[in-house]
């Protein structure tokens, strides 16, 4: 079983934060609304299962996991991809 997670985080900095962003191809609009959020995540979790939710004045959304399960993950409002992502934690 991972580590426990549950309870709210506070994002504390975002250093290289821009430079991954130019790599995926995010607009420079995007970019600039990007790098200056100060986002909360909220994690419950249940064993090997993860529901989160991420709290934030541009978008908030919700993802749920499983670890070691392949899952489809949209980046919706931030470059519209959906990846496979693999539930590690």
């Amino acid at each position: 079983m991972p580590a426990d997670y549950n309870g709210t985080w506070e994002m504390q900095s975002n250093e290289n934060f821009e430079g991954y962003m130019v790599a995926l191809g995010i607009d420079f609009a995007t970019r600039k609304i990007a790098k200056h959020l100060k986002q909360t995540k909220e994690i419950v979790q249940n064993g090997d299962n993860f529901k989160t939710k991420t709290l934030s004045t541009f978008r908030n959304y919700d993802l749920d996991y499983t670890v070691g399960v392949e899952f489809e993950e949209h980046t919706k409002g931030l470059d519209n991809r959906k990846p496979f992502s693999a539930g590690i934690t």
